[in-house]
């Protein structure tokens, strides 16, 4: 199962277990109504600071919609990166080292 899949399928469960509009999300998280229907058909992968955001507003693990194998509920990023002010290759770093520290978890 890719990526693209996985955000597509957990945002949609998320949202039906919170009882939550695509409406609701998009006003509570401050993210484009339009963006939040790209996520939810698939067609295109949220950014870490949105994946932030709509985890916040829908109350799961960040890591959770990104498909990792860690419970919907539970340890919420607390902090907002605007990635975006990164360069490429300082938002790739970004992710390897928040992928390996998943990784690290897991094996905890």
């Amino acid at each position: 199962m890719d990526n693209l899949y996985k955000i597509k399928y957990r945002l949609n469960e998320a949202l039906i277990v919170r009882n939550m509009t695509r409406n609701e999300l998009a006003e509570k998280s401050g993210i484009n109504k339009g963006t939040i229907s790209r996520y939810l058909r698939g067609e295109t992968i949220p950014r870490s600071l949105a994946i932030g955001r709509i985890a916040r507003v829908l109350n799961v693990n960040p890591a959770w919609i990104l498909g990792y194998d860690v419970p919907m509920e539970g340890d919420s990023v607390p902090i907002e990166i605007n990635v975006e002010l990164l360069t490429t290759t300082n938002q790739q770093k970004l992710l390897a080292y928040y992928e390996g520290l998943l990784d690290s978890q897991k094996e905890e």
